[in-house]
């Protein structure tokens, strides 16, 4: 885990809020769940402001940016409850060590869709849960990796073949905005089901 910073931010101390039809606030609590959530968030307010007219073209990629930055700490943090459920009701493993994992996390799989999405189905698969991993999530995770593999095309210039494209843009965002939902149930579901459930320390 990284060391927190002491010193305050200069960009922030430097413009403080006079009043509160002004104000935005930075709480101190958030982890990468609220910061998945905020992403997203940005996103769709985003989207809201599109038109159909040309220079809606200039928001498609800070769109992207914004959700595939946001399905990426949502899977990260998937993965992180998943592997929570299995210490708690399998014991601690190589696979499953809150460690081991956090620096997999950083150092392996890092901005690989393709890789966490292969980290999240060992951990979902090895729960035996009643239902299969949904395989539009696994087919929009893939099409997000096959787009912005390293997490750079979105943001700079010259990953993308020498094409025009056109793109329905409210099918993009239904798009994105149905498979966030549905992974958000799943965890959800998977919560729930677990809360009858005794731990390994409950049984002992």
């Amino acid at each position: 885990m990284k060391a927190r910073r002491t010193t305050p931010v200069k960009l922030f101390a430097t413009l403080p809020s006079k009043g509160y039809g002004r104000l935005i606030v930075r709480y101190p609590y958030q982890d990468d769940t609220n910061y998945a959530f905020a992403y997203r968030e940005a996103a769709r307010r985003l989207a809201s402001t599109f038109r159909g007219d040309a220079p809606d073209d200039l928001i498609l990629l800070p769109f992207l940016t914004l959700y595939r930055q946001a399905f990426e700490l949502q899977v990260k943090e998937f993965i992180h409850f998943l592997a929570g459920l299995r210490r708690q009701y399998e014991g601690q493993s190589a696979d499953t060590d809150r460690a081991v994992l956090e620096k997999r996390l950083q150092k392996d799989l890092g901005h690989n869709l393709h890789k966490l999405l292969n980290e999240a189905r060992k951990h979902y698969d090895a729960l035996a849960l009643d239902q299969p991993f949904p395989k539009s999530i696994e087919n929009l995770l893939l099409m997000l990796h096959e787009a912005d593999a390293t997490g750079t095309a979105f943001r700079y210039a010259g990953e993308f073949p020498d094409t025009q494209d056109h793109i329905d843009f409210p099918h993009l965002v239904k798009l994105l905005d149905d498979e966030w939902e549905l992974l958000d149930g799943v965890w959800a579901w998977i919560d729930d089901m677990h809360q009858a459930i005794p731990t390994l320390d409950e049984l002992m």
